[in-house]
């Protein structure tokens, strides 16, 4: 996507209608569950007085990430759990490596931030975008442009992975997070005399751009391979194939052609991660990654392939609320996920003026239907744009310049990071960054709601197997709820008193103490009285 009015890239605004359409495969999201996480009150102490029973911690490091692949529109682990992956963009770690002085934090305090559980973030997905602007050392934002291809050499790839990229993958592998290795292309329309520069084809003619096609191609020759055995990556292969766009209805000619066009193009690539690795694919669209749809018309070749969905606040089918249809200039899915994996892999909002009219939302008005919708099938998976003080829509604000996000310090390139002097803001790597939220941005809600689902749909035992029974003394407590949450002891289906007293009289049973995820209710990370007195207010 592009981040804003000093951007690295642009995502046009076009006008979209909500077409009447339903939808199946879907799942009635937990939002008791979410609300509870995202509000959730101070413990009651009515009733109980200090005593001997201390607390354990609950925070976990991490998930089993075992190797994904694609059955029908499902993503599924080895033993056949459906996974549905939730989680978070960062910025292209080079830059933030580079501007680190700036920005506060390096690539990898960013990822100890995003994936720090005892600060309550559970990102089971964290998207990492390679851009040639920053593998090339080119002048990002509007001033530079998008780079002609090829943008980089093979050895600068290499160099930029080998320094930037290979240590945040290594990284979230070990933090037991899975990683999306995005080629984060920006191709726009700069109108150039000779109609390709900004363009990845020329419907008239219908050509491909041979250089961009090279470009990609090479990048794919060099990270596929490089990534195969690493069981929790997958593969985004172009994020945001531009113009020509497809604009309308599938069943247009116009834009089957440039469907075609576009898979011209775009499956040599497929082809070329697939001679070297089985890692899941997730496949781009023209028009900014908005028309997934295209499936519908010729899918791409080859197994474990997904499509990517890009949208934001700001665009008219989000006004409408018509992310399950068609629209006018066809930027809803038209229910896709039904028959294929969707990765919507770029979503985000700020009520702000310092980023494109796109971005532009409120949480009140936005989060709470474009979230339900995301929760409505286990075919839709997300990761939220951005966890950064600089790339638009943020998600936090530098809190050691006590700036104000809607006027940075700093703007998206931080100049031209590759010959202009980085400004240094941060002189004790990692500086603090404080999560923004309200009804303004979107850090607060879509961290809440990571924390609500962290334990949905998950590989292994996280996912499609039944938990093994936890002993309480005389108790067996269940989970009556679907929270996660142990509430009934008496075994009656409901939470009542007697439960209450059974957990306040075991709290230093080994069966709590050994398990504090199942009694944390007051999701403080923490088990002991003051979940005994969340329990208890939940009466």
């Amino acid at each position: 996507m592009k981040h804003a009015s000093s951007t690295d890239e642009q995502t046009d605004d076009q006008s979209v209608t909500r077409l009447e359409r339903g939808a199946t495969d879907k799942r009635a999201p937990t939002r008791r569950r979410f609300l509870q996480s995202a509000a959730a009150t101070g413990a009651l102490a009515a009733g109980f007085s200090a005593g001997s029973a201390g607390t354990v911690s609950a925070a976990t490091t991490g998930i089993p990430t075992p190797r994904l692949h694609v059955e029908g529109n499902l993503i599924k682990d080895p033993q056949g759990n459906t996974v549905t992956l939730r989680g978070l963009n960062i910025a292209d770690p080079k830059r933030l490596n580079v501007t680190a002085p700036a920005r506060g934090k390096a690539a990898e305090h960013v990822v100890d931030l995003l994936t720090d559980e005892s600060q309550g973030w559970y990102p089971r997905v964290i998207r990492v975008p390679a851009q040639p602007v920053d593998i090339g050392e080119h002048e990002p934002g509007h001033t530079g442009g998008p780079p002609d291809p090829v943008a980089f050499t093979e050895a600068e790839l290499e160099e930029y992975l080998e320094t930037h990229y290979d240590p945040i993958i290594e990284q979230l592998g070990e933090l037991g997070v899975y990683a999306i290795v995005d080629f984060h292309r920006h191709w726009t329309d700069n109108d150039a005399e000779d109609g390709w520069d900004g363009e990845w084809g020329n419907s008239e003619t219908g050509t491909i751009n041979e250089e961009l096609q090279e470009e990609v191609n090479m990048f794919w020759e060099i990270v596929a391979p490089r990534y195969a055995d690493d069981d929790h990556v997958l593969y985004e292969v172009y994020n945001e194939p531009t113009e020509p766009g497809m604009w309308a209805e599938v069943d247009r000619q116009w834009v089957r052609d440039n469907w075609r066009l576009w898979k011209e193009l775009a499956q040599p690539w497929v082809d070329t991660i697939r001679e070297h690795a089985d890692n899941i694919v997730i496949v781009g669209s023209p028009s900014w990654s908005q028309n997934p749809e295209g499936y519908y018309i010729e899918p791409f070749e080859g197994e474990n392939l997904a499509y990517a969905y890009h949208i934001y606040s700001g665009h008219v089918v989000s006004q409408d609320e018509a992310w399950d249809e068609v629209g006018i200039d066809g930027m809803g899915t038209d229910g896709v996920y039904e028959e294929v994996p969707v990765f919507v892999t770029e979503f985000g909002w700020e009520a702000t003026h310092a980023g494109a009219t796109e971005l532009y939302g409120r949480t009140s008005d936005f989060a709470d239907p474009f979230f339900e919708w995301l929760e409505s099938s286990e075919a839709i998976h997300w990761t939220a744009w951005c966890a950064d003080p600089i790339w638009r829509p943020v998600m936090f604000t530098r809190a050691f310049l006590d700036e104000d996000p809607t006027l940075p310090e700093d703007t998206d390139s931080i100049g031209h990071p590759y010959e202009d002097e980085i400004p240094v803001h941060c002189e004790d790597l990692p500086c603090e960054w404080d999560l923004l939220g309200g009804d303004e941005f979107a850090g607060e809600y879509v961290k809440a709601h990571l924390e609500a689902y962290r334990d949905d749909g998950l590989p292994g035992d996280g996912g499609g197997s039944e938990p093994e029974p936890i002993q309480v003394g005389e108790y067996t407590p269940e989970d009556t709820t679907g929270d996660g949450l142990h509430n009934d002891f008496t075994g009656d289906g409901e939470t009542t008193h007697d439960d209450v007293t059974a957990f306040f009289e075991n709290l230093e049973d080994a069966g709590i103490q050994e398990n504090p995820d199942a009694f944390d209710f007051a999701d403080d990370n923490e088990v002991g009285f003051a979940d005994v007195a969340e329990l208890l207010r939940r009466v």
